[in-house]
């Protein structure tokens, strides 16, 4: 009986494992083969490891290297800790937070397209939104001009991404704080136990694997933000806000150096998947 169960279970399971096969499995290891071969208009040769030893050596790597992890670092942490304070306030019925659930779910609803050309059209620095506004705040003297000034730029780029993200991490945030029973907070309070202290040992614990999941899906998210970066600033200026997924874009449809894209594809991937693992690994072993 039970071995009839399992066996059932495989048939379940198999047409997703071979969708997975098909259409995952395969991509990945011909994009591992192409990293092995220098690619050009007349054809390929077999490189073995030099595209790997190539980037390694090439200093713009090394800066959108350092520009990905900073952007990741930024974006996820803006994103996770704006999102459960967001939560925490929308957790307390008023009419403020029916009105900031409308805008939530107005950036949730925007193409992420429609939504980076809306953010680079505010940026503008002869015709932007935000320049005509701190103009009438008199908050500064002269148009600036965001995009063309690399820390201006990157944290543009970032505020954009994080107005489109900040939707699922509090909902999910949300969703997890109403489903904490009420009785643990007022036998806490009847114990003494303050605001500070009751969201320390009753509502972060309670909120671990939700964390988790956020941290993971903002981690993926924010490493592969294509959209925003490319259409924001399309890695300039100077390449300073150029980050892994546009960089492989442009050696791929830019240079036509389908090589080094594959190469740099690997080395994202496993990156992605050694932080993806480590964040598992550091949250699960403390529960176990």
């Amino acid at each position: 009986m039970e071995r009839g169960k399992r066996r059932l279970a495989y048939v379940y399971v198999a047409p997703a494992a071979l969708w997975l096969i098909v259409f995952m499995g395969y991509p990945i290891l011909d994009v591992m083969e192409t990293s092995l071969y220098h690619t050009s208009y007349r054809g390929e040769t077999f490189a073995g490891l030099g595209n790997y030893l190539g980037l390694l050596q090439d200093d713009l790597f090394l800066l959108v290297l350092k520009n990905t992890a900073l952007w990741t670092a930024l974006a996820v942490a803006m994103n996770v800790g704006l999102g459960l304070g967001v939560a925490l306030l929308l957790s307390r019925a008023s009419v403020l937070s029916e009105w900031i659930r409308g805008l939530l779910i107005l950036a949730w609803a925007m193409p992420l397209v429609v939504a980076a050309i809306t953010w680079k059209w505010m940026y503008n620095g002869e015709y932007g939104h935000l320049n005509s506004l701190l103009l009438t705040l008199q908050l500064i003297e002269t148009p600036v001009q965001w995009l063309t000034d690399a820390s201006t730029a990157f944290a543009g780029a970032l505020v954009a991404r994080l107005w489109t993200a900040l939707p699922f991490t509090t909902f999910a945030f949300l969703s997890a704080l109403q489903s904490i029973p009420g009785d643990l907070y007022e036998a806490s309070t009847i114990d003494g136990a303050t605001g500070f202290r009751q969201f320390r040992y009753i509502t972060l614990p309670l909120l671990r694997p939700v964390t988790l999941a956020v941290l993971l899906v903002s981690v993926i998210w924010s490493f592969n933000s294509f959209v925003f970066i490319y259409v924001i600033t399309a890695g300039g200026p100077a390449n300073q806000t150029q980050i892994m997924v546009t960089e492989i874009y442009r050696r791929a449809f830019g240079y036509f150096n389908f090589g080094q894209a594959s190469a740099l594809t690997v080395l994202a991937f496993f990156l992605l998947l050694g932080i993806s693992l480590l964040q598992w690994r550091v949250f699960y072993r403390r529960d176990m």
